[in-house]
C-alpha cells in the first residue's frame, strides 16, 4: 500500500483511469484541509502578532493571509482534470506518472508551508518573523505557480480540462 492510500480514504490512484477524477478531487479535498488548517494556525500566530503592536509586521502578514487564500481557493476549486476526452486518447503510464509527480510534489510543498506556519509560533525577533513571512510567502507563490503547470499538464492531456 502505497502513502496515498495509507491516508486517504478512497484514493485508488491514476493508473485506474476510471477512478482517476474522484482519485484527483479526493486528493486535493486533502492538501485544501491541510492547508486550511496551517491558515487556522497562521491566523493565530497573527492575531498575537497584532497584540504586539508592531504595525510594520502586519503588512506583510496580511500579503501572506491574501496568498494564502488564493492557494486555497485554486486548489480546492481547480478542473478535476482527466476528462473523458482524455480517456479516448492512448495515455500511456508515462503520462499518468507525470500527473503523479506533480501531485506528490505538491503535497511536498504544502508540508513545507505547515513547517514554515509552524516556525512562525516560536519567534520573537521582528527580523527573524519578517524573514519567515517572507519565505512563508515566497512558498505559498511557488505553489500558485505550480497550480498554473497542474492547468498546463491538463490541457495537454486532454485539452482544456472540465470543472
Amino acid at each position: 500500500m502505497g502513502f496515498w492510500e495509507k491516508i486517504l480514504p478512497g484514493y485508488k490512484g491514476y493508473k485506474e483511469r476510471e477512478e482517476s477524477r474522484n482519485t484527483d478531487k479526493i486528493l486535493r479535498e486533502y492538501l485544501t484541509a491541510k492547508l486550511k488548517e496551517s491558515r487556522a494556525r497562521y491566523e493565530d500566530f497573527k492575531g498575537a502578532l497584532t497584540d504586539r503592536g508592531n504595525l510594520d509586521l502586519f503588512k506583510p502578514a496580511e500579503k501572506v493571509t491574501q496568498v494564502m487564500g488564493r492557494v486555497i481557493n485554486r486548489l480546492r476549486y481547480a478542473n478535476y482534470g482527466f476528462s473523458g476526452r482524455w480517456f479516448g486518447q492512448k495515455i500511456g503510464i508515462d503520462e499518468l506518472e507525470k500527473v503523479h509527480e506533480f501531485d506528490k510534489q505538491m503535497a511536498t510543498r504544502v508540508q513545507e508551508m505547515q513547517e514554515v506556519v509552524k516556525g512562525l509560533e516560536g519567534l520573537d525577533e521582528d527580523d527573524a518573523i519578517t524573514s519567515s513571512l517572507k519565505s512563508l510567502a515566497d512558498k505559498l507563490r511557488e505553489m500558485d505557480e505550480a497550480l498554473n503547470e497542474r492547468e498546463q499538464i491538463l490541457r495537454t492531456f486532454g485539452g482544456e480540462p472540465e470543472k
